[in-house]
């Protein structure tokens, strides 16, 4: 086999082509934002409404807690809080993709809960009334994230996430505005 030596002008190269995609990074390392967002859960059903922080501890790593309440649907009630972490993959100066990587706490509150054990209780004497109940879960998430830069400081998002929540997983859709302080 001929193998060729990696010659000083390709060296050169690969030296250009990597600065010159590290360029295309903007210099966001130590900087906070904030934003809003929609978004739709798949099991709960319904649209959600939120905020979120972000900060940056390097140029490419993105921490972002968010808060989402769901509207209600009959009796049931659903926020949620999470913690996300990004990374960023610049495509060009002004959009990028990220994989996310999180951690959620929900709250499920059904203020016409029956429990399944009093359905066919004959000492009940009916049907049971409802009453009111709440699950806490804690779920991680597994996604991807698209960013458009609309102008200086300003930017869209849409992001697709897993979350793996017990009894309660599902995917869930978001779309968003923020923007750096």
């Amino acid at each position: 086999m001929n193998k060729r030596p990696i010659t000083r002008r390709r060296l050169i190269l690969i030296g250009l082509l990597l600065l010159s995609l590290s360029a295309l990074q903007a210099q966001f390392e130590g900087t906070p934002g904030a934003g809003v967002h929609l978004g739709y859960a798949s099991a709960a059903k319904r649209p959600g409404v939120g905020v979120h922080l972000h900060y940056y501890p390097t140029n490419n790593l993105r921490f972002a807690p968010s808060f989402t309440r769901y509207l209600e649907a009959g009796s049931m009630q659903m926020w949620m809080a999470e913690t996300d972490l990004h990374y960023i993959l610049p495509l060009s100066p002004a959009t990028s993709l990220y994989p996310i990587v999180g951690l959620q706490y929900s709250n499920w509150n059904d203020d016409n809960w029956i429990d399944p054990s009093r359905l066919y209780d004959p000492a009940e004497g009916g049907m049971p009334m409802g009453e009111s109940h709440t699950s806490h879960r804690i779920g991680t998430s597994l996604g991807i994230g698209y960013q458009h830069d609309i102008r200086y400081r300003v930017r869209a998002n849409l992001e697709f996430k897993y979350q793996f929540i017990k009894d309660y997983s599902q995917m869930f859709f978001m779309a968003g505005f923020g923007f750096w302080l």
